[in-house]
């Protein structure tokens, strides 16, 4: 079975690895703040969650290995912000496991290579979206009702919130990132994820 490029092999572990982990991770951190401070009241929910979209492009298209940092990012971001250590917590490890399981989900869907990058794009900001965004926002929500951030009344309303803010996220970050790589694969100079 050929191998597409959502299932190479990924980075070999050495200095470059760390440099894309630790790379990575500034990103993914200011990413998160930008969120963050563009939520008009903190109650845990941005309105648009772009590391969630950096989190999917990253273990899709760069190596599955990088979710540590997706973790650590996510956790720092929201602890910068002022989350408490229960919340930021189970905030990463919601943003975490939504990014590998819809991962894993579209490694299922098949192979990448014949698609436009239109479909690239649509396949990453719906299926992965509707996963990833579901599966972080149910952990999520929990995590910041016990935390005491968001009473139980709110619970829906909040799930549907961060639903919509990380699919937004999603849908920016990885259409922003495959039409880069549209005009770069242009002039020659590079090829697609």
């Amino acid at each position: 079975m050929p191998i597409n490029e959502t299932q190479k092999k990924g980075l070999p572990i050495g200095p470059k690895f760390l440099g894309v982990f630790v790379l990575y991770f500034f990103i993914s951190w200011a990413l998160g703040i930008l969120s963050l401070t563009l939520a008009a009241n903190y109650d845990g929910v941005a309105i648009i969650w772009l590391p969630a979209g950096s989190a999917l492009v990253a273990l899709v298209f760069i190596d599955m290995r990088l979710w540590p940092s997706i973790a650590l990012a996510v956790l720092a971001s929201n602890l910068y912000y002022g989350s408490g250590i229960q919340a930021a917590v189970g905030i990463g490890v919601g943003s975490t496991l939504g990014a590998l399981i819809a991962t894993f989900a579209l490694r299922l869907l098949g192979p990448w290579g014949q698609l436009s990058i239109f479909y690239k794009a649509l396949k990453l900001g719906t299926f992965g979206a509707v996963i990833s965004a579901a599966i972080s926002a149910a952990i999520g929500v929990v995590s910041l009702y016990f935390s005491g951030i968001v009473p139980a009344s709110d619970l829906a309303t909040n799930w549907a919130r961060w639903v919509l803010g990380d699919s937004v996220g999603i849908f920016l970050f990885s259409s922003f990132v495959l039409v880069f790589f549209m005009f770069v694969d242009r002039d020659g100079t590079s090829t697609e994820p």
